[in-house]
């Protein structure tokens, strides 16, 4: 394969597009900082958990190497970007996700991430960074790194890993997370979605009462499973279960509520 371009650049890994001679494109991410040993056993922890966690939702592996002191993993290409390019695009022309586009990317993402608690793997980074688009379907990315992300981590180390807008307080003040922080960061996102920005106020009640709960300070006031989490949005009745992204492209409206770009910007990428 020859390499293309660079994609993107994580706290742990350098992604890159690779072309085959047929043509074919593929992500492949290969660790920074090769020589540094925590560095290594993170990222072989990404793969691992990747390659193990088989959903519609979740980036899939398709093939690795970590028996050398390079680790890389190969992925498909998924050329539709990420949420937080697609937030920024719909930002930029003064426009929200309406309340039926927001419901479907948060069901969907809540129906995958119930799928790694099942297994006892939690994501613990979940953030429009990390979710990228194959068409319309979100998929979770970046599985390796959350573990390591609170403040005495991110001190010590000054290397930046990870974001503190969207980390729960536990996970953030003492290293402790579980399922519920992963509720609390996702409700960030929905909030994100139907605002544009982390602290907007959202206009339907329900959903505001959704999404407080997610994001309750305190892991005990929060909804205790994901599963909570998707029969709380079925509730709502603005989405079909079966096809929660039938009206993503036609769930955006003009609003005069969102906050300059340059402010977003500068909040969304406080450490």
């Amino acid at each position: 394969m020859n390499r293309i371009r660079t994609l993107g650049k994580g706290g742990l890994g350098i992604v890159s597009l690779y072309q085959t001679s047929e043509g074919e494109q593929y992500a492949v991410k290969q660790m920074l900082n090769p020589w540094d040993e925590s560095h290594h056993e993170r990222f072989k922890r990404e793969i691992k958990i990747m390659a193990n966690l088989v959903h519609n939702n979740i980036v899939k592996v398709l093939k690795f190497n970590t028996d050398n002191n390079n680790p890389w993993y190969v992925m498909p290409y998924y050329q539709d970007g990420s949420l937080r390019e697609k937030l920024m695009d719909i930002i930029s022309k003064g426009k929200i996700f309406s309340s039926k586009g927001a419901s479907g990317i948060i069901y969907y993402l809540a129906e995958a991430l119930h799928h790694a608690h099942n297994f006892g793997i939690i994501h613990r980074d979940i953030k429009p960074e990390n979710i990228l688009f194959n068409g319309k379907e979100p998929l979770i990315a970046d599985w390796g790194l959350g573990k390591f992300i609170h403040k005495k981590s991110i001190v010590l180390t000054n290397v930046g890993l990870g974001t503190k807008s969207y980390c729960s307080p536990e996970q953030w003040e003492n290293g402790v997370s579980d399922s519920r922080s992963d509720i609390y960061s996702l409700g960030l996102v929905y909030r994100e979605l139907l605002t544009g920005t982390l602290t907007g106020e959202i206009k339907d009640k329900r959903i505001n009462d959704i999404v407080n709960k997610m994001t309750a300070l305190s892991p005990n006031d929060r909804f205790q499973k994901m599963e909570e989490v998707m029969r709380a949005i079925s509730s709502l009745n603005e989405i079909s279960t079966s096809e929660p992204m039938k009206d993503f492209w036609e769930g955006v409206i003009t609003t005069t509520a969102v906050v300059g770009i340059a402010l977003l910007l500068s909040k969304l990428f406080e450490k």
